[in-house]
């Protein structure tokens, strides 16, 4: 049996302000934490990703949000390096790849239509396990709700769902609140 030391609140708080700071070496510390967390306490990722998946996602996507569009090289590598760290420690559930231009290699973007680093026509590109809309014929992700290019409905919006005593976000297929410890039932979208 693994002894859990779990990601407190107040260090969930440092890492997501940390992320989200203007401040470049604030944000290479923060990666650099995260990475280590990764590395040395896997089980802690884990742990959240079962019991806090809001703030695991936004951390992942905090990350996403720096290797896609931060214009510091040793960022976006930074963030690539804790992203792959971060994959390992959740393993097989976090399969969520970076898109890459077919033309240069460089990471982009779906809702984009001509690459920022080589000016290749992003909607002529083919990729792996993407779907595109019904609507205009191009690239969308499977978070989007709204195509980007066209604005079709693509999906009905997800309800957040909250426990009714604590109401800290809840998944649908708990049957009891980890936070309060409240019974749930069966609480549908």
């Amino acid at each position: 049996m693994t002894a859990i030391t779990p990601i407190n609140e107040e260090e969930k708080m440092s890492i997501l302000a940390g992320l989200r700071s203007h401040v470049p070496a604030t944000k290479l510390i923060t990666l650099k934490k995260i990475a280590d967390i990764a590395d040395m306490r896997p089980e802690s990722l884990q742990y959240m990703d079962m019991t806090d998946k809001r703030t695991i996602q936004e951390i992942i996507n905090s990350i996403e949000k720096i290797a896609n569009i931060d214009q510091d090289e040793v960022l976006k590598r930074e963030a690539l390096i804790s992203l792959e760290k971060i994959k390992n420690a959740l393993g097989t559930k976090f399969t969520k790849d970076l898109i890459t231009c077919k033309n240069c290699g460089k990471i982009i973007d779906l809702g984009w239509e001509f690459c920022a680093n080589c000016g290749a026509n992003i909607n002529k590109m083919e990729f792996k396990g993407i779907k595109r809309c019904k609507n205009c014929n191009k690239n969308i992700s499977e978070e989007w709700i709204y195509c980007a290019h066209c604005g079709i409905l693509l999906r009905e919006k997800e309800k957040n769902l909250t426990c009714p005593n604590c109401k800290r976000p809840i998944d649908p297929s708990w049957m009891v609140c980890p936070y309060c410890g409240y019974r749930l039932k069966r609480i549908k979208n």
